[in-house]
């Protein structure tokens, strides 16, 4: 086609030429110019003949095109149910009946309590055979379910008829005290100890107010729940005492009324704190267990009648002598941030500021000497469990009415908060001496074993972590009621090695710990450098603990999902090298040539199979 075409261009430019010497010449054109306009017609039919062929040639090669995607689009079907059929083997495979889960009695006891149902199963199959025997089981539960229904109604008749002579036998409690009473001296001549509990909780009467609140509310919710003890610590001759001196005291104070104010006394601030601020004899100790009953949770609450406020100290102790790992300041975090813009900070009582001001003191102050002689600090809702009306930051008055409610709420988050705590510590331990069980901290979904393998676990200081370039710090929101514990975790892989910092809030589990990543192998590389090193941060830090199951450990599973995240890295990554160091192990959703800026770290389940996508 294309020598047709040249072919009839070739005549046409040999005639125009000739018409042109013959009209330079002034020779006669008329013939010449007819047999060249015949030339365009062979040259159109020249045209329409080439554009039949190729139209011919492109239908030809469409119906070629249609049959390689039909052969195509079966081949792909057929996969399609290759793949499928392997998962309905597995599925059917792994198939269990439903009564495999179920506590059967054992042939023995069936044939014991069902002996003719015994005898009638033996002309059956196996299968027919258990149905058999689970419908008679199912017959023989129903029956005791109503046995049982029987046996509680019974119990609740008894119940009221007990409750009934309760009643009867609480009747004869004031003739019985007048008889106690009228009987004492021959008790004493007889030196019988009738009276000695009596005398042990006489010296609940002299506790203060608040205290004394909060006491006999723990009393009653100590009965729903074992996990505490709480008691009265104190001498009741050092109540009175104190009595005394205060009585002494408004009676020196009512003389001096009348007089001229004079000045102020030449004391030191700090013996004039230690003079004035003083407790009551007479405090609280709140013991709590932790669930392996190796750690106990002491908090010694104290009432100051000056501030007209309740203070709370906390402290560890090892009930089996084993040191206590984690932040020294652990237990005062504890307690700062049960509830938001209550970190012990202020006095929060009404006026307080005006009645220390006469006394030339400072909230500041009284703060300080608080805080530095390890007498703990007021907290809002202390103050609410002790019925003390309070003040916060945002001049917002509470007074807390229904104290038991209150209390219970309080004391279920502090016990949250502390075994969360128990449960961080004893996973820093774990990683610091690196005895820890990988396997456990799965998630529940990754099957495949951890190529990478962690070599140090230690603590660094705050400052070493601010140093990293890292773009997670730079957008951080600083805070000045939160501190942080910072370790410096490493981890290894053939020649490659990466960093973690891991800084932990104090306010653990409302914010949980932090990591920031950096790896060294072939350069270092960042979450400022290097876009997957980003993504491998923000996988690692987006784990919550609500996408853990029950019993399973936040930061075992932060570092599992950041070596098989380091994984994942050196094998894509190392697939693009002139070297291949590290070879493709894991399994993912679709081939992974390139550099792009997301990583496969995220895993699914696909049927019977893990894969990791981006």
């Amino acid at each position: 086609m294309e020598n047709l075409l040249n072919t009839q261009f070739v005549k046409l430019k040999e005639a125009m030429n000739n018409l042109y010497k013959l009209k330079s010449s002034e020779h006669a054109l008329e013939s010449q110019q007819s047999t060249s306009v015949l030339m365009f017609v062979a040259l159109k039919h020249s045209n329409r003949t080439v554009k039949r062929n190729i139209k011919s040639g492109r239908d030809e090669l469409h119906l070629q095109k249609s049959k390689v995607d039909l052969s195509r689009l079966q081949l792909q079907n057929l996969l399609y149910e290759v793949s499928h059929l392997k998962k309905e083997i597995v599925r059917c495979q792994k198939f269990k009946s439903r009564d495999t889960y179920l506590e059967l009695l054992s042939d023995k006891e069936y044939s014991n309590k069902l002996s003719g149902d015994y005898s009638e199963k033996a002309n059956l199959s196996d299968h027919k055979s258990h149905l058999y025997r689970l419908e008679c089981e199912l017959r023989l539960r129903k029956e005791l379910d109503n046995q049982y229904s029987a046996l509680l109604s019974s119990k609740q008749e008894l119940l009221q008829e007990n409750l009934k002579q309760t009643q009867k036998y609480l009747s004869f409690a004031p003739a019985l005290r007048t008889l106690l009473e009228s009987t004492k001296p021959l008790h004493d001549a007889l030196q019988l100890s009738l009276d000695v509990e009596w005398k042990l909780s006489s010296i609940f009467k002299y506790l203060p107010r608040p205290l004394y609140i909060l006491f006999i509310n723990l009393q009653a919710l100590q009965r729903d729940k074992k996990d505490f003890a709480s008691e009265v610590v104190g001498f009741e001759s050092d109540a009175q005492m104190q009595e005394l001196l205060s009585e002494s005291e408004n009676i020196l104070k009512e003389r001096r009324h009348f007089m001229e104010k004079k000045s102020t006394c030449e004391a030191t601030p700090e013996s004039t704190i230690e003079s004035l601020l003083k407790p009551h004899p007479l405090h609280i100790k709140l013991v709590i267990e932790s669930p392996d009953k190796c750690y106990e949770l002491v908090l010694i609450i104290r009432y100051w009648e000056l501030l007209k406020c309740v203070t709370v100290y906390p402290q560890f102790n090892s009930t089996n002598n084993s040191s206590f790992q984690g932040d020294i300041n652990v237990v005062e975090d504890l307690l700062g941030h049960l509830y938001p813009d209550d970190s012990g900070q202020d006095i929060p009582i009404p006026g307080i500021e005006y009645e220390l001001q006469s006394l030339n003191l400072t909230t500041e102050e009284c703060l300080e000497y608080l805080v530095q002689n390890r007498f703990g600090k007021p907290y809002c809702w202390l103050q609410s469990m002790c019925s003390i009306a309070t003040v916060n930051n945002k001049k917002i008055f509470k007074h807390e009415f229904n104290l038991h409610k209150m209390i219970r709420k309080v004391f279920i988050q502090i016990l949250k908060r502390w075994r969360s705590w128990l449960r961080l510590t004893q996973q820093i331990r774990g990683l610091t001496y690196k005895d820890i069980d990988m396997s456990a901290a799965k998630e529940n979904i990754y099957p495949a074993g951890l190529t990478g393998s962690l070599v140090q676990w230690t603590a660094i200081s705050s400052e070493e972590f601010n140093i990293q370039n890292s773009g997670l710090i730079n957008n951080l929101s600083p805070s000045n009621e939160i501190t942080y514990t910072s370790y410096r975790a490493v981890i290894v892989r053939g020649s490659a090695k990466m960093e973690c910092f891991i800084r932990i809030p104090s306010n653990y589990p409302l914010d949980i710990p932090l990591w920031t990543l950096s790896v060294h192998w072939n350069g270092r590389h960042t979450s400022v450098n290097n876009a997957a090193i980003k993504m491998m941060e923000f996988w690692t830090n987006s784990l919550q603990p609500k996408n853990l199951e029950s019993g399973n450990r936040l930061l075992y599973s932060q570092l599992f999902r950041t070596i098989y995240s380091f994984d994942i890295f050196l094998e894509t990554e190392g697939a693009v090298q002139t070297v291949r160091e590290y070879n493709k192990e894991k399994p993912y959703i679709s081939a992974y040539t390139k550099r792009i800026r997301l990583r496969p770290y995220k895993y699914i389940m696909k049927g019977s199979v893990y894969t990791f996508k981006q």
